[in-house]
């Protein structure tokens, strides 16, 4: 039996084609990303910089692009379709290396990088504890980090809607399994858990919740291919499943389209 980590994994890797899709851009899930990349500021001291879920290698390549001669970078990520694109996409960059590891094990010697970034990444961790351990031992003293993952009240619209048929359809015990698939913390409870492995007075943690209005087709392309639920639905219920969960969707449209709120977390950690 796969565990809910190779479950992800694999899915990802299998997807890994569509991942940078144009209609992937255009969701909430690329404009949320943009946003992500588009506030890190990469400080002129930071020469070892850590991409952790690099997933297509995006960021890494928008980075090093104009990186300085002395920065290098390394993606992380466990999906080894994702790393293939990410590799050929930054092919062009001597500073850029491209490795197999995961939050639980990072791939890296301790007190190696002095900046860390994730984008959407850290929610699959499956143990939290000591996935924010490894991000403590491979980061140097005075290191600084920016991490961007979901919170408690994720996509509560499609939740609320969706919840009693995917309970009909699976049942409560692979529901319920669907649902520990993703690490969804509030922003007390992200505090807490970083504070476990550095100072309290280095982290601050910012809070949103932004919606973005899609069109069906638009929003079941990403939901489909990430959502735990789908991955788990026995084959034979999949179609009639489908057919209820799209008509439940269309019932939440508005003038502007379809709403899905992301709550994200963005936990900052700065030098003292």
């Amino acid at each position: 039996m796969h565990s809910v980590s190779n479950l992800i994994v694999e899915t990802y890797s299998r997807l890994a084609d569509q991942y940078d899709d144009q209609s992937n851009d255009r969701s909430c899930w690329g404009q949320a990303t943009q946003k992500a990349i588009a506030s890190i500021r990469l400080q002129e001291e930071y020469r070892d910089v850590l991409d952790m879920g690099c997933g297509t290698g995006k960021a890494l390549a928008y980075f090093a692009s104009t990186a300085p001669p002395h920065r290098r970078f390394v993606g992380v990520d466990p999906a080894v379709n994702m790393r293939l694109y990410a590799q050929e996409r930054t092919r062009a960059f001597s500073n850029v290396e491209v490795r197999d590891g995961c939050f639980e094990s990072i791939p890296l010697d301790a007190q190696s990088v002095d900046y860390l970034y994730s984008i959407f990444a850290f929610h699959w961790t499956t143990d939290l504890e000591a996935s924010v351990r490894e991000i403590s031992r491979v980061l140097r003293k005075g290191s600084e980090m920016d991490m961007f993952f979901i919170g408690r009240d994720n996509g509560r619209e499609f939740i609320q809607k969706t919840t009693p048929i995917f309970l009909k359809y699976m049942g409560p015990a692979l529901l319920l399994n669907s649902a520990r698939m993703r690490k969804q913390l509030t922003k007390d409870a992200a505090f807490r858990l970083f504070s476990k492995s550095f100072d309290g007075s280095r982290i601050s943690i910012e809070e949103s919740h932004d919606t973005y209005y899609d069109t069906l087709e638009g929003h079941w392309g990403w939901w489909v291919r990430i959502e735990g639920h789908f991955v788990q639905i026995p084959p034979a219920k999949k179609q009639a499943c489908n057919a209820e969960v799209q008509q439940a969707l269309l019932s939440l449209a508005e003038p502007e389209g379809i709403p899905y709120t992301i709550h994200q977390l963005h936990v900052r950690l700065r030098r003292a």
